[in-house]
């Protein structure tokens, strides 16, 4: 997905509100931005989206001082999450069609977004995930390609919701998929999933962590390691989560589902949705393989 003019103004308050978790004094938020407009000066309609708001980032980070703006609100959002997990399992359980509602529970927890949501709390967690509104939804192309997967790779988004993904894992590991490989970032941004919050949310019974080997939302695989872009060529299903990833991966032709929240105009645009709809999509260009 190509970047939009929305993304100008969208990442420029991201910077603003990342930088302002440390030092919110306003001469100091205009020097960031400032700071920021000069890259955007020379931006390219080539970039991604994803990649405007890596460096949104990387100046609040620069300038802040601190690598990981975001980690104590990560522990909390991990904390929370795992709190609420006995409440999701039952939520699973109590379905004729597991798998299902487990795809429900992960996309709920796409909500848990510091660069769009300030404030996530349970009223706001039970709200949507019994009030379940898609925009798209490929669900039946997916159980088929889970049952049938003997490799999967599921490209994890942020902190918190991570423990959501723990629910649909548990489902897909329970289904028989033999190797299930988790992918987090290999430095800080924004409130993406390192591995220290796959460890947190518990993960390791399910998958295997792999990394991007980037500090950047969404992933570039021609920059990533070795053991990662051989683990991606040899995946039967990929599952990717958020709209950063999405961003980053759309267009590519491995049989890949998109689990998202449209949060923003641009990305409701692209999938021809209302803003705020759910998303399950798999890749066009996937059928062109089958």
């Amino acid at each position: 997905m190509r970047a939009q003019v929305e993304c100008f103004t969208c990442n420029i308050r991201q910077a603003q509100e990342a930088a302002s978790v440390v030092c919110d004094k306003r001469e100091f938020l205009w020097q960031v931005s400032q700071s920021l407009c000069a890259l955007y000066a020379h931006a390219s309609t080539d970039w991604t989206p994803a990649y405007m708001t890596t460096l949104a980032h990387r100046v609040a980070k620069e300038m802040t001082g601190v690598e990981d703006i975001y980690y104590q609100h990560k522990r909390h959002y991990n904390r929370f999450a795992l709190q609420l997990y006995p409440e999701l399992e039952q939520f699973v359980a109590e379905s004729d069609n597991p798998l299902e509602r487990a795809v429900q529970v992960a996309i709920v927890g796409n909500i848990i977004d510091l660069g769009v949501y300030r404030e996530i709390d349970r009223r706001r967690i039970r709200e949507q995930l019994y009030n379940i509104q898609w925009g798209k939804y490929d669900f039946v192309p997916f159980e088929v390609d889970v049952r049938r997967a003997k490799t999967l790779v599921y490209v994890g988004d942020n902190a918190g919701e991570i423990v959501f993904d723990r629910v649909l894992l548990q489902e897909i590991r329970k289904i028989g998929v033999r190797e299930i490989f988790f992918v987090v970032k290999s430095g800080p941004v924004s409130n993406d999933v390192l591995l220290e919050d796959f460890e947190e949310a518990q993960l390791g019974d399910f998958a295997y962590p792999l990394v991007t080997g980037q500090d950047a939302c969404g992933i570039v695989l021609e920059e990533a390691p070795k053991e990662l872009q051989e683990v991606w060529q040899k995946a039967d299903l990929i599952i990717s989560k958020g709209q950063g990833n999405f961003e980053s991966l759309s267009g590519r032709k491995e049989n890949i589902y998109f689990l998202l929240k449209a949060k923003c105009t641009p990305v409701a645009r692209e999938f021809g949705v209302e803003q705020g709809a759910l998303i399950l999509k798999r890749n066009l260009s996937s059928y062109d393989l089958r």
